[in-house]
Formats: C-alpha cells, structure tokens, sequence
C-alpha cells in the first residue's frame, strides 16, 4: 500500500489504477474512482466548486508545502500565500523587464540593419523580443523570425497566476471569511479595553472614596470611554481615527 503523500490534499491512492483518486464515497460504491484534482482530496465531479477554483488551490497547496516544506496546510492559507508570493515575483519580473527594455533602446545599433548591419531591426520591441536563429552549412546562422523574450515570457505568467490566484480567493469567500475575523478580533478587543479600563476605574475610585475627585470621574468616566477604546482599537489597526 502507497503511503499517504501529503501534498495531494487527501487524495486516496488506488492500487488498481496506480493514480490518486477521489476520496469521496458514492451512493452505488464505497469510493468513488474518479481522477483527483492534484492538491485535492476531490474530482472533478465532486469538487463542488467551479474546476478552476479547484485546480486553483490544488496548485496553491502544492507550491506553498514544496515552497515552506508544510505538507499540512488548509487551502486559505495556501491560497493567499501564493497569492502574494506570485504578486511580489509579478512585481519583480515587471521591474527587472522595465530595466531590460529600457537598455535595449538606449543601446544604439551598429548599423542601419542591426548589429553588424546583418539581422533586420527589432525596432521598437527591443528588449521584450528577440530573433530566433537557424543554421545552414552553406550559409552559416540566419535569422528565422522572432519571439518573446524569456523574462517577457515570465512576467506573463506570472500575472496570469496572481489574476487566478485572486479569482480563487474571491470565489472561495476568502476576503468575507477575514473581515468577519477581523470584526470579531475588534469585539473581543473592545471588550478587553473596556474591561481593563474599568477594573481601572473600580481601583482608582476604591483609592479616592469620598472625596470630590471619585464623583467627577464617575460622571466623565462614559464619555471617555467613548472616546478611548474607538482611538485604542484604531491604533492596534493602523488606521487613522479622526
């Protein structure tokens, strides 16, 4: 029997068929045989999503284990930590092909022809193509056409992967699933600040008893709490409370 490998999302290994298959039990049979999606447990016909948010956090699960060496991983978690690896590598290679294009047009041609006066122009495309070349015993290399630099090539791709990557994590609820997070993380903190602020004010009153100072506190002690735990919680948050 094949060990579980982890990075397949749960995915059951079938003997008979020497494949991952689908976890999912069926009505008419106790497991359903079907192809699983790589980085998931499922098919196609039981992943319950549209294919291409699954395929999607498949891929996620599988760069992000192989990426941290996790082999645990929920997809969330794999989804948006792809998300931004590919948004941060988008934004390299879009820098790093600016700085390649930029050179080639500041490098002047030796000839009206190209370099040597030989290869026909690449005009203003230098820096994102190049020629490809062939060769002939007769008359040596030639120039064959052109094509895509690689690191155009890249760039490419790697926008393609983040546009996936966000349309997965949208579909996925992601975005809904944090801010109900983070509203309840500003409840719980709420509550924390207010009641800190008012064991606070039951030891600072227990100090003053009696005296003129206890009952002004007592009557301001509302409105600065009002005014506190809002300016508090928004500089936890990073925000500007106005």
């Amino acid at each position: 029997m094949r060990e579980d490998d982890p990075m397949r999302g749960g995915a059951v290994w079938c003997e008979h068929h020497g494949r991952w298959e689908c976890s999912k039990r069926t009505k008419v049979a106790p497991v359903c045989h079907g192809i699983a999606i790589a980085g998931v447990d499922r098919c196609r016909m039981h992943a319950g999503e549209p294919l291409d948010v699954a395929k999607a956090k498949g891929e996620a699960v599988t760069a992000w284990s192989a990426l941290t060496g996790r082999p645990v991983i929920s997809h969330n978690e794999a989804v948006m930590g792809m998300l931004q690896v590919s948004w941060l590598r988008a934004h390299l290679y879009a820098g790093l092909l600016r700085q390649q294009f930029t050179a080639a047009q500041e490098q002047a041609d030796a000839g009206p022809g190209g370099p040597g006066g030989e290869d026909p122009a690449l005009g203003p495309g230098r820096g994102l193509v190049g020629h490809t070349r062939s060769a002939a015993k007769d008359i040596g290399i030639y120039v064959t056409g052109e094509s895509v630099r690689a690191l155009t090539a890249l760039e490419g791709q790697e926008r393609d992967r983040v546009v996936r990557y966000a349309k997965a994590a949208h579909d996925m609820g992601i975005a809904e699933q944090q801010v109900r997070l983070a509203e309840q993380q500003g409840v719980m903190l709420a509550d924390v600040i207010r009641g800190s602020l008012d064991e606070y004010r039951a030891r600072v009153l227990a100090v003053l008893d009696g005296s003129v100072h206890a009952d002004a506190i007592r009557r301001a002690w509302p409105e600065w709490m009002e005014q506190i735990v809002p300016a508090q919680i928004a500089a936890v948050a990073g925000v500007d409370h106005g």
